[in-house]
């Protein structure tokens, strides 16, 4: 088993020269989701883990009075990030290296907090969540995506395989339960998912070959897989008094 630094340095090493091409999670449902909040025009959003950027720049465009910020692990990913906003002529959008693991804000100053695609990376997320939730101000949202494990225990070993195939260097990966009841126990309130069925048909090749590889590794039957192939949009909100 690698430990954490052997895993966090292939996590930098995958993004610090990847093509940036694929975004998983649309950025129009996080604006959709972060409406739903109703944030003020002057709303501070953060973006932990922006990748390519791509999700932030549509933010920045939708609250053009607000500011977004974005940390990322590499500056291969700030760097792409920083050359779009350049070309977009996005002035209200700031993007720096910082690690989530150890990320910490100053006082509790933005209205949102947003990490798409991020804690199946990340070693403890439910420190990373205090944190979030310490970050935000009163009555502030917090979304984030990821896989799901299936409630059935017997599939998780299959799904932590399949997933940890398909997504370099991940492997941090929870039931929707788990992750609502660290939410609820940390002090979240309004908890909500909006789930997301992903039909291994309609994915890549090399996805869909390593994930009927570990479907056949662990002996499970290809309509029990696709019924139990889900994952998410986790979002929730800092109660107004703490």
């Amino acid at each position: 088993m690698s430990t954490k630094s052997e895993q966090r340095a292939r996590i930098f090493d995958y993004y610090n020269s990847w093509d940036g091409q694929r975004t998983y999670v649309h950025p129009a449902t996080v604006i959709r989701t972060l409406q739903q909040r109703r944030l003020p025009q002057h709303a501070r959003i953060l973006d932990i883990g922006f990748g390519n950027g791509e999700i932030a720049l549509a933010v920045a465009r939708k609250w053009p009075h607000g500011h977004i910020s974005g940390i990322d692990l590499t500056p291969h990913n700030v760097q792409m990030a920083r050359a779009k906003a350049q070309t977009a002529g996005l002035q209200n959008i700031s993007f720096r290296v910082d690690d989530a693991e150890t990320w910490q804000a100053s006082e509790a100053s933005y209205h949102a907090i947003y990490a798409m695609q991020l804690m199946q990376f990340i070693h403890q997320p439910h420190d990373l969540l205090r944190r979030i939730f310490a970050a935000l101000k009163p009555t502030g949202a917090l979304l984030f995506a990821t896989p799901f494990l299936p409630p059935q225990a017997r599939l998780h070993p299959f799904f932590m395989d399949a997933y940890s195939r398909v997504i370099p260097n991940s492997f941090q990966y929870r039931t929707e339960n788990a992750w609502f009841t660290a939410l609820f126990d940390i002090g979240f309130q309004r908890i909500y998912v909006a789930k997301a069925h992903w039909e291994p048909s309609t994915q890549p090749p090399a996805w869909q070959q390593q994930y009927h590889a570990a479907r056949q590794i662990h002996g499970i039957e290809i309509e029990t897989a696709r019924r139990n192939t889900w994952g998410g949009i986790i979002s929730a909100r800092k109660p107004a008094k703490t």
